[in-house]
């Protein structure tokens, strides 16, 4: 009981510092320099910084902040025997994207490549293109690092004692969402021309996190290291949208979350209730390890 309302109260202490750093200056830069000039520019990178990092500054506090130190921080490559996850947290999402698209284009859209070509002047340089946005996750995992190092490297493990594993990918997941809701609310994830605006656009968020949170949290149990699962967020970030823009083809843009979109995540839901079950018999092991020890 003593170490439940310990990792209660460290839980409790980690999100208040979480969403505090990163929502206070999004709010306040959203109401000030606008969304569009302070996101998607670097002209404000000192204020954002902290935005992006925000849950890995968390992780940092808590620990200071409770006095539980900084033993098991998931900071070790751990490649002995997982270079099999990294090639998977690498490359699954691009894979599944490329499927989804593939299901949404053949149902709703046409292969028409001649736009592509246009835009990106030769097939040369698509293809190029959609290589570097998925080569370079690896490299540009920086940018997603702060998530990763706070949800996987810390929530996740103070919320299993509680909730178990379904409870920490359900909870986690809709945390992780709302978590964007300042991002949401200014169009980034699905614009804001759609019904329920913004409301179900958190909605929509909160699954979305939901199911990529089950990948995330599945390569950070198997390997004991966050980067992986920083290399498949970055994976998706960067890789996914190129892998969308090649396969996406005579689909017309609309905002929210459309009919063809949810047959774009097909692949990824079914990878996410696979992963669950994996999770589920993981997680019993490790007790079953844990009690024999």
């Amino acid at each position: 009981m003593k170490n439940n309302a310990q990792n209660a109260k460290r839980l409790v202490i980690f999100l208040l510092l979480a969403f505090g750093i990163s929502w206070i200056p999004e709010i306040i830069l959203n109401h000030t320099v606008g969304y569009h000039e302070y996101f998607e520019t670097t002209h404000y990178a000192l204020f954002t910084l902290p935005i992006t990092y925000g849950p890995a500054l968390a992780n940092l506090l808590t620990r200071l902040i409770t006095k539980e130190g900084f033993h098991d921080m998931k900071l070790h490559l751990r490649l002995k025997g997982n270079v099999k996850y990294y090639l998977m947290a690498w490359l699954l999402i691009p894979a599944l994207t490329a499927l989804g698209c593939t299901l949404a284009t053949s149902l709703y859209g046409k292969w028409d490549f001649a736009a592509l070509k246009a835009l990106y002047g030769s097939p040369k340089l698509l293809a190029g293109t959609v290589l570097f946005g998925i080569g370079a996750a690896p490299v540009l995992a920086f940018n997603t690092f702060g998530e990763e190092f706070g949800w996987r490297g810390y929530m996740n493990d103070k919320m299993k004692p509680l909730l178990g594993t379904t409870g920490t990918i359900v909870v986690g997941g809709i945390l992780w969402g709302l978590w964007h809701a300042p991002l949401t609310v200014e169009g980034h994830n699905f614009g804001k021309d759609y019904p329920g605006y913004p409301y179900t656009g958190f909605l929509y968020m909160a699954i979305l996190c939901t199911l990529l949170g089950v990948l995330l949290m599945y390569v950070t149990e198997k390997t004991g290291s966050i980067y992986p699962a920083a290399i498949m967020h970055a994976s998706l970030n960067f890789g996914a949208p190129y892998a969308r823009l090649l396969l996406t083809q005579g689909i017309e843009e609309q905002p929210g979350f459309t009919k063809e979109q949810f047959f774009e995540y097909i692949p990824i839901i079914l990878c996410a209730a696979v992963f669950t079950v994996l999770l589920l018999m993981l997680m019993k092991k490790q007790r079953s390890a844990d009690a024999k020890a």
